[in-house]
């Protein structure tokens, strides 16, 4: 019995061996599996009860990148001082320390001057040739948003670190991080956002969302835009006065009421930044944190042009994002759709010894907005594999396919499917399969009825000339005996 099995063991090696040489000269191939994975991207806009003042709208939940709430987000209008936000996230990602020393530029003086159309109250405390820290212009810019210090921002960061005598090198950056940052419809003309040149100087809700995101996400800058009390600057040496920089963001300033006599405070925001121009309106880039039921809430609203006449009538903008604020804080919540070890199918395997399938899993945690009452079951998944079976090897982590997220027939979301382990390919069984795959290929069909032509074409040539040469040899005797006769 013993020696049945050995034999048995040998002869199969013996052919193994013969199968793999064969193989490798009848062909060469290779396999390839993506392993590139695909973020989840979540995109959801839900029905508020408040309809809002402002032109257009991009609310969004930072937990989970989900949209909750939008009025026309791509629709290009004035950013105003939003842009502030940009140019604060220059200064901080492209200087080497805040606590730099910049000297007012007197350009960045006269751009204010001469650029009062369609503004109001347009006015700056800020000095030619004045030394601040590049940390207070920052203050200045994104709590109070003086024009001049922003603008005195971009000459510095220009001149310092790429020798530029222009503010040129400074705006590109601007452009260029925001289109890194995801904006499609942004274009930035000046460091402040005071200008009412429209064609060149534009975004919408949807894209100052990203950059407020993004913003909100440098610890030591959302500090800064979160200032609901004075911030003082010392003295200077164009002012023996301690400058204090006010927030021109009233929702959190508790106490303090608008020049239309309403007070704005909401004690849940925490950023970031306001905007106003005559041609639009008051704008304005909102963060709100709020922990409800042991789960904490973070959500930028982003909202453009209330159609104000001045900077002193009623700001619709803050009054539209504590409204829609308070709708998603009472009325949503976050439900997790997948988890990373949660199995989703098994796909048939290929050239794995004793293994026939495949399990996947999500390839991150993915979780979602829903309006409470509404259960994760019913978000409708849509799963779609790469391929319909797998071939080995295959290594954990591996793409396998997706699952699409549909809520009220509405997309939410898409996440990859990985494979959640990794299995080795069987030699053996490549060998077979690659054979196989040989002989079964159009390619070698085609040689196969190229090669059985080329015998039936050969056979015929060889018979047409066997019967030549037999006719020939018959005529030759045929002459011999004739001439034999004569004789």
């Amino acid at each position: 019995m013993k020696e049945g099995v050995f034999d048995t063991k040998m002869k199969f090696c013996k052919m193994k061996k013969r199968l793999a040489a064969l193989t490798a000269v009848l062909l060469v191939s290779f396999l390839s599996f993506s392993t590139l994975a695909t973020p989840a991207q979540v995109h959801a806009a839900f029905k508020s009860e408040y309809e809002p003042h402002c032109d257009t709208v991009y609310m969004m939940n930072m937990d989970t990148g989900t949209v909750v709430y939008e009025k026309d987000p791509d629709k290009k209008k004035l950013p105003a001082s939003l842009t502030k936000m940009m140019t604060c996230i220059i200064a901080y990602e492209r200087a080497d320390s805040l606590d730099e020393m910049v000297v007012v530029d007197s350009r960045a003086v006269r751009f204010v001057n001469y650029n009062k159309e369609g503004a109001t109250g347009v006015w700056t405390n800020i000095k030619v040739n004045e030394r601040f820290t590049l940390r207070d212009l920052i203050y200045e810019a994104l709590v109070a948003s003086e024009n001049c210090a922003a603008e005195a921002i971009g000459y510095y960061i220009s001149k310092q670190y790429y020798g530029s005598d222009t503010n040129e090198e400074f705006i590109q950056f601007m452009n260029d991080r925001a289109q890194e940052i995801g904006c499609t419809n942004t274009k930035f003309k000046c460091a402040s956002g005071l200008t009412t040149d429209f064609e060149n100087h534009y975004s919408t809700a949807h894209d100052m969302a990203l950059i407020a995101n993004h913003l909100m996400n440098i610890p030591e800058l959302a500090d800064i835009a979160y200032t609901p009390h004075s911030y003082g600057i010392k003295a200077t040496n164009k002012d023996d006065n301690v400058k204090w920089v006010v927030s021109t963001n009233l929702l959190i300033r508790e106490g303090e009421k608008g020049a239309d006599g309403t007070d704005y405070f909401y004690q849940y925001c925490e950023g970031v930044k306001t905007g106003y121009l005559i041609k639009s309106g008051h704008c304005f880039a909102a963060y709100a944190k709020k922990t409800v039921n042991g789960s904490t809430y973070r959500y930028i609203c982003v909202l453009l042009d209330d159609g104000a006449p001045t900077a002193k009538d009623k700001n619709l903008a803050f009054v539209d994002a504590k409204n829609l604020f308070e709708w998603a804080f009472n009325n949503l919540y976050i439900a997790q759709i997948y988890n990373t070890n949660e199995p989703i199918e098994e796909i048939p395997l290929k050239l794995a010894w004793n293994k026939d399938s495949i399990v996947t899993v999500p390839q991150d945690n993915f979780s979602t907005i829903l309006p409470k009452g509404v259960e994760s079951t019913s978000v409708i998944r849509k799963i779609e594999r790469t391929n319909d079976v797998v071939r080995a090897p295959v290594r954990k982590g591996d793409k396998l396919g997706k699952a699409t997220l549909y809520y009220d027939g509405e997309y939410i979301g898409e996440i990859a499917l990985v494979a959640n382990e990794s299995v080795e390919r069987s030699t053996l069984l490549y060998i077979l399969d690659s054979v196989n795959s040989l002989f079964s290929s159009t390619l070698f069909k085609i040689f196969l009825v190229l090669a059985i032509l080329g015998v039936v074409a050969y056979i015929g040539y060889s018979y047409s000339r066997k019967q030549k040469m037999n006719s020939l040899k018959r005529n030759v005797s045929r002459r011999k005996a004739t001439r034999r006769r004569y004789r």
